[in-house]
């Protein structure tokens, strides 16, 4: 089928968009292990190519159709420099960050290993004494195996350090919390996690011979307890489930999974970041290749994510409190001679909202929501057999807001109602030059 044609053509010509270089394209990551974070907005930042190319029946991670593809041992190194700054109204904040990982295919399993360097500056006149706070670190070194067990049905193993620093001072968190929003995209996000280790199964069943399939996929995974009295995202025990249908033709793929998750964790008497509970995930994504050869495609996806029993809403790397979020994305690849331009779109909203009655009568509510609007270019060159350099430049804009209105009641008359809040203008952008080599 040309899908499966294609996919080989990608894996195997430079002058075809290296399946690693779209990372910072939204859509729904249900299989990565965290390597930035465990955030929804973390989810919504990863690879449309890794979830569709790679396994066309369960849809779900670069390394499992891969193995099948391959007779001996192919290797990839990739570094990713990015640079970014972004301004919420006049609170401003930039980055720049090193995304570097090493994957190692094998016929009998996929290897991978990520960590991503990060200097930060961030804005605390709004909420500390100091106007520009300046912090580095490392995120998580992330470590993972995937294991096909069956011709589709694969285990994985995955684990990771805490992030270099496993925590972050109150002004620290400050700073992020002054622009952190989960449309805006920050690399700084996974700093201050905690170390991890699970386990997830995917069972795929074709049905008929129509190119249909079902998945079912489960998983555990535990993070050590952190000592300390710094600001430290942890998430304790979680288990995720999900399910999901794709189906496979000549020139089109399509796929639609849904995903729960639950973890169990206190609140470390009030500095752990994560803000409890778990969330369910519904995402769509499609495939579609053009051209004789199917070098060139359209990828586009979706997904809605809403928070579950969410406990501390509100915490101080946020700038509105944790609510539903909601994308959508589309890339498209274009071969040029022997390069290819790969342009990106996306959107992105978050809105929560939150009602409460004090003791003496007072109802107060709570609104806020945040949109991003974004879009960049990539231009794919090879550099010889084993290299490929894609310089991206993006852009971003958009807007976040948040009110809150109190009703007092009286005696006589009607409740006396006050609102107070903030909106404000988003604006940002990016540049990134990605190196990847592969023998």
């Amino acid at each position: 089928m040309r899908p499966c044609r294609s996919f080989a053509h990608l894996v195997n010509a430079a002058s075809v968009v290296a399946l690693t270089f779209v990372l910072s394209v939204p859509a729904i990551a249900q299989s990565q292990p965290v390597s930035r974070g465990d955030t929804l907005s973390t989810k919504a930042r990863d690879s449309i190519l890794a979830e569709v190319l790679a396994d066309t029946l369960d849809i779900g991670d670069d390394s499992l159709l891969v193995p099948m593809l391959l007779r001996t041992t192919r290797q990839t190194i990739t570094l990713r420099p990015t640079f970014r700054s972004y301004s919420v109204g006049t609170v401003q904040a930039s980055e720049q960050s090193s995304y570097t990982s090493w994957v190692a295919r094998f016929p009998f399993a996929t290897f991978r290993v990520d960590v991503t360097p990060i200097a930060y500056t961030g804005d605390t006149s709004l909420t500390g004494g100091r106007s520009q706070v300046g912090f580095n670190g490392v995120s998580p070194i992330s470590a993972r195996v995937d294991v096909p067990l069956r011709r589709a049905d694969t285990l994985r193993v995955f684990a990771q350090t805490m992030s270099f620093p496993g925590a972050l001072t109150t002004e620290d968190a400050q700073a992020l919390g002054s622009i952190g929003t989960s449309t805006i995209d920050f690399d700084a996000q996974a700093l201050g996690v905690t170390a991890r280790v699970g386990t997830r199964y995917t069972l795929t069943q074709a049905v008929g011979d129509n190119g249909v399939s079902i998945t079912l996929r489960g998983g555990l995974e535990y993070d050590p307890k952190p000592s300390g009295a710094d600001v430290v995202s942890w998430r304790g025990t979680t288990v995720r489930v999900g399910a999901g249908v794709s189906r496979v033709m000549d020139e089109m793929t399509l796929g639609t999974s849904l995903e729960v998750t639950r973890s169990f964790a206190d609140s470390l008497n009030g500095r752990n970041l994560f803000p409890g509970g778990g969330t369910l995930t519904l995402d769509a994504r499609m495939l579609r290749y053009f051209g004789e050869d199917g070098l060139a495609f359209v990828a586009a996806s979706a997904f809605y994510a809403k928070p579950l029993g969410i406990e501390r809403p509100d915490q101080p790397t946020r700038l509105i409190p944790v609510g539903d979020f909601a994308g959508v994305t589309a890339a498209a690849a274009i071969p040029v001679g022997r390069f290819a331009v790969v342009p990106t779109v996306s959107v992105m909203r978050e809105s929560s909202s939150a009602g409460a009655v004090a003791s003496n009568g007072v109802q107060t509510q709570l609104n806020a929501s945040g949109f991003t609007g974004s879009a960049s270019v990539g231009l794919s060159i090879p550099l010889g057999r084993v290299m490929t350099v894609t310089p991206e430049v993006g852009g971003a804009f958009g807007s976040v807001s948040q009110t809150v209105t109190s009703s007092f009641p009286r005696r006589i008359g009607r409740p006396l109602t006050r609102s107070q809040g903030f909106s404000d203008p988003i604006r940002g952008g990016w540049f990134a030059l990605e190196i990847s080599l592969s023998r």
